[in-house]
């Protein structure tokens, strides 16, 4: 009876999982691995068929798949190395949407990221737009908007990309600019994409961030009284807070990596928290659900 080679594929993984997980959570690489997971398992799937095949059959067999995959993972390190992502855009249909301001006194806004790379900042204090956006897609996506305005004068606005059929390499890029002359309520799915949030100069009092699988960069704002819920995910997630701004950090279970600089934020009770947190005029209360990604506070 013939006996089969042991499977290299398996390991190979595993080994592969591991080291990008110790790099992500290191800070050394600009992607998480479900990143890399989402927008790859075709070829890992292709991959583990040959092996089956081929890899099982003959030593020959067995170094040609590994070959493959090692020239896969030297690929994918590669574009997001030299392009900053972890595929080159496709974006080939650039769109410009606005939502006026009008009279209202409040928002409510959602961003759903999807596979999209997102930038979220302030329009400038003269603009009479409550969001102004650009948005470059593959030609298979549009950029959904949609607005409402219910009780006494509160906008609902949403932004989802949607796709005419399903595309693991597209790269959308959104650049969106909220107004900072109302309260603002922003949630945001991260998905698989990645999301900028520089909210310093935003009036934002209630922030609802899920992580996904994506990483999330957030500048809390500079001023007012901010209340954030984190949903960690399994990505990663940094929240940089502007100095003179006071915060209150309670962090709830999960198996991933949570760190706070306790320098600026002790360890007080149950919670992380600044000594004037009680006192201060500016400051963010942010609970956390850690889940299974990383997550920083500085």
């Amino acid at each position: 009876m013939e006996r089969r080679r042991p499977s290299l594929i398996g390991p190979l993984i595993l080994i592969t999982i591991g080291v990008l997980f110790l790099l992500a959570n290191l800070g050394m690489l600009p992607f998480t691995f479900w990143e890399i997971a989402y927008r790859f398992w075709p070829l890992i799937l292709i991959l583990i068929g040959l092996e089956i095949i081929f890899g099982r059959r003959s030593l020959v067999g067995a170094l040609i798949v590994v070959a493959l995959w090692l020239a896969l993972i030297g690929g994918v390190l590669w574009l997001s190395f030299a392009g900053g992502g972890v595929l080159p855009t496709s974006a080939a249909v650039t769109d410009q949407l606005s939502q006026p301001l009008g009279d209202l006194k409040s928002a409510a806004v959602d961003v759903n990221v999807g596979t999209s790379t997102v930038n979220v900042s302030a329009l400038g204090l003269d603009s009479t737009d409550l969001m102004q956006g650009t948005f470059r897609h593959a030609e298979n996506t549009r950029v959904a908007k949609t607005f409402n305005i219910v009780g006494n004068a509160e906008g609902r606005l949403a932004l989802r990309e949607e796709a005419s059929y399903p595309s693991f390499f597209s790269n959308s890029r959104w650049d969106v600019a909220l107004s900072p002359q109302i309260p603002l309520a922003l949630r945001v799915n991260g998905g698989v994409g990645r999301a900028m949030l520089d909210l310093a100069a935003l009036n934002v009092t209630a922030l609802n961030v899920d992580a996904g699988v994506g990483n999330i960069d957030v500048t809390a704002p500079k001023s007012g009284n901010t209340t954030m819920r984190v949903n960690g995910g399994v990505g990663t997630l940094t929240i940089t807070i502007p100095d003179g701004v006071a915060a209150r950090i309670r962090v709830d279970g999960g198996i991933g990596s949570t760190r706070v600089n306790e320098s600026r934020f002790p360890k007080f009770g149950g919670a992380y928290q600044s000594a004037d947190y009680a006192s201060a005029t500016n400051k963010i209360d942010i609970a956390i659900d850690g889940g299974v990604g990383s997550i920083s506070v500085r």
